[in-house]
């Protein structure tokens, strides 16, 4: 054996007697229960740690009611079909508004457009397809469902 080995096992057993040397627990000797070694100090500490409990996140209070918000015109969902002069569905083609150029819907691979809407107010739908044409349709405040549109008239 290392010299170094040895003057560690006398350290241990000048530190902790014959019994901490041998691996067992020594009982402390105003209550007669075996003490505590570090690891499970530590084993403790780290499950104090994890009881605390972290502040929970921030939540609006449940006490204050919901701020009533002033009925306004409510949207729809207009729905329709762009098809070319033959009849056929014509995929790709921008809808919109004439008032609002920015709302703009894009039919899918059936033609089939939805562009929300206010609902109860007139308005005019232009349907734009670069090489086929283009087609204004004017919607009551009550459309038809779902809207079909020509390109080209």
């Amino acid at each position: 054996m290392s010299t170094a080995f040895n003057w560690l096992l006398l350290l241990a057993l000048l530190a902790g007697g014959p019994a901490q040397a041998a691996g067992t627990r020594p009982a402390d000797r105003a209550t007669g229960q075996p003490t505590t070694t570090l690891p499970q100090q530590a084993a403790r500490q780290a499950a104090r740690r994890a009881a605390v409990v972290a502040p929970p996140a921030w939540q609006p209070a449940a006490a204050s009611p919901a701020p009533a918000q002033p009925p306004g015109p409510a949207l729809v969902l207009l729905a329709g079909i762009v098809r070319r002069p033959d009849g056929q569905p014509c995929p790709g083609v921008c809808v919109f508004p004439t008032t609002n150029a920015r709302q703009l819907a894009v039919t899918d691979a059936d033609g089939i457009f939805y562009l929300p809407v206010l609902a109860h107010t007139p308005l005019h739908i232009q349907a734009d397809y670069f090489g086929v044409g283009s087609s204004q349709i004017a919607i009551s405040g009550v459309a038809p469902q779902p809207v079909s549109i020509v390109l080209g008239r």
